[in-house]
């Protein structure tokens, strides 16, 4: 009876973990076609990411630096803040494909802009580690908001 048991909790072992085989590759494969066709580069969107992750652990580091509680509802709300992160160059490029901007600049302008608060927040958090003092953050989302609002004025005048 013993090994029937054992042998069921191996196969459902197999069977969860190549489920996640294949969600992984799927959203894989959907993510890089997705930024094929929209023309971002996988490069970019990679060191990106990698710039997400250093900020988060910087993040985790000097909140724990500076005595705030670190929580698994922060930590939650952290990882989901980077993700919907990832998502704005997406929706950019997207955006003004749809509309037959320039999508080029435009979104090298919202990636460079996401790229700079990134470092900007990396630094500001071994600053914090090193001296427990904080620096200003900037709502980089807001600053890329009132970037499109002035755009779709300036192309609503001359239209």
């Amino acid at each position: 009876m013993k090994k029937v048991w054992e042998s069921e909790m191996i196969a459902e072992s197999v069977t969860a973990s190549v489920y996640a085989k294949v969600v992984f590759n799927f959203f894989t494969v959907c993510l890089g076609g997705m930024l094929t066709y929209l023309g971002l580069s996988g490069e970019s969107f990679f060191l990106f990411s990698v710039l997400l992750i250093i900020d988060y652990t910087t993040g985790v580091a000097k909140a724990y630096r500076l005595g705030h509680s670190i929580t698994s509802n922060k930590m939650k709300y952290g990882v989901l803040s980077k993700l919907s992160l990832l998502l704005i160059p997406i929706v950019l490029a997207i955006g003004a494909k749809a509309v037959g901007a320039d999508f080029k600049t435009v979104l090298m302008v919202g990636i460079n802009i996401l790229v700079l608060s990134e470092i900007y927040s990396i630094i500001g958090n071994i600053y914090s580690i090193r001296t427990k003092d904080e620096l200003p953050e900037y709502d980089v989302v807001a600053m890329i908001g009132k970037r499109i609002r002035n755009v779709l004025i300036r192309y609503s005048e001359d239209g």
